[in-house]
Parts: structure tokens; sequence; C-alpha cells
């Protein structure tokens, strides 16, 4: 699958390919759940992880909270422990 990046200010359309593989399937994948720590992305990914567990059977969420805007002490776990991770940004 390929993505194609759109910025309505710019003239120019560039193709991106994704950093990771797709998932053929959600099923009994742990899905990590990465808040930035701005106000309502933990409300966000609240309602992302409902959505997903609804839809596919089996699905375990780990919800992190990254407390800096540099780094994130959980991030080597969260990569250790997910099978695939959601990162959301609120305000």
């Amino acid at each position: 699958m390929e993505l194609i990046l759109v910025d309505p200010g710019i003239e120019n359309v560039r193709e991106v390919k994704p950093i990771a593989q797709r998932l053929a399937q959600l099923q009994g994948k742990r899905i990590g759940l990465l808040d930035n720590n701005k106000p309502n992305a933990d409300k966000f990914l609240a309602y992302v992880g409902e959505f997903l567990k609804e839809r596919y059977d089996g699905v375990g969420l780990i919800a992190k909270r990254k407390m800096s805007r540099t780094k994130a002490d959980c991030l080597q776990e969260i990569h250790d422990r997910c099978d695939l991770v959601i990162n959301a940004f609120g305000d």
C-alpha cells in the first residue's frame, strides 16, 4: 500500500512509504496506545481502544502515557510488548 501526503499549502505532492509492514489481521494482537500527555489524547485513545475491542476478537490493549516531549521511558517496553502502536496527539 502506498500513502500520498497532501498539503493544501503547497503544489507538490510526494509519495510516502510506510515505515512498518501492515498486519494481516488484528485478532489476538497486542495494541499499544501511546498518549503524548496533551489534553484529550487519552480520551481519543480510549475511544479507539474500545472501537478495536468491539471489532476484533482477543485484542489486548496496553496504554502508556509519554510524560516528556523529548523522550519516553516507556518506548522500549511498548515496543517489546506490542504488535503495533497507535500514537495520539491531543489538544
